[in-house]
């Protein structure tokens, strides 16, 4: 997948056509496949950053909507029109929805596969990210990861699957308005 997606963004111009290029190849594994053609996709959300920074143009296939962690408020990020996983794409057909999200400076954008919020308690509930993210943050992407995964250690003491999270900081450059990204990533696929 990681190829599939390395190759399409290198050669192809814009966000739809990245992921209608990682389709294609999934698309291409799976027909080769005799024992199981029908059973392979992934969830996957796939972010453009604007050439300034201020917005994100978001394409999500069935993944876990992002968040969007700002001045205390926590934003879930999610697609207007939902789409199927990638693998799944065929019985779709070919649009790609991709959704905008304005970026402002100091916001940290959260990204995590299901098993983050697939953890479950003693009692079956399910890992919420969305309080502990919720009130007085610093700008700043390890800060927001390491509050979410305290709160996830507290909520369970063991992951069911595997669980990895990415958060992107918009922070300034200097004072001449300039703008760019700080980013931090944990839990790297713990089963």
């Amino acid at each position: 997948m990681l190829g599939s997606f390395h190759a399409a963004a290198l050669q192809l111009p814009d966000l739809p056509a990245i992921v209608r290029g990682v389709e294609v190849q999934l698309q291409d594994v799976k027909s080769r496949q005799e024992d199981a053609p029908y059973e392979d996709f992934v969830t996957a959300v796939v972010v453009e950053v604007s050439p300034d920074h201020s917005v994100l143009r978001m394409a999500n296939r069935g993944h876990p909507a992002p968040l969007m962690v700002h001045e205390g408020e926590v934003t879930v990020l999610e697609p207007e029109e939902p789409s199927l996983p990638l693998g799944l794409g065929d019985l779709a057909g070919p649009d790609v929805p991709v959704d905008e999200f304005e970026w402002p400076l100091g916001a940290t954008l959260v990204m995590f596969t299901d098993g983050i919020i697939e953890a479950r308690d003693r009692n079956g509930v399910f890992f919420d990210p969305v309080p502990p993210l919720t009130g007085p943050l610093p700008p700043n992407p390890g800060a927001v990861l390491d509050t979410m995964l305290a709160a996830l250690f507290r909520h369970t003491r063991e992951l069911g699957d595997d669980a990895a999270a990415l958060a992107i900081t918009h922070v300034p450059v200097d004072g001449s308005g300039a703008s760019t990204a700080e980013s931090a990533d944990g839990l790297s696929a713990i089963s």
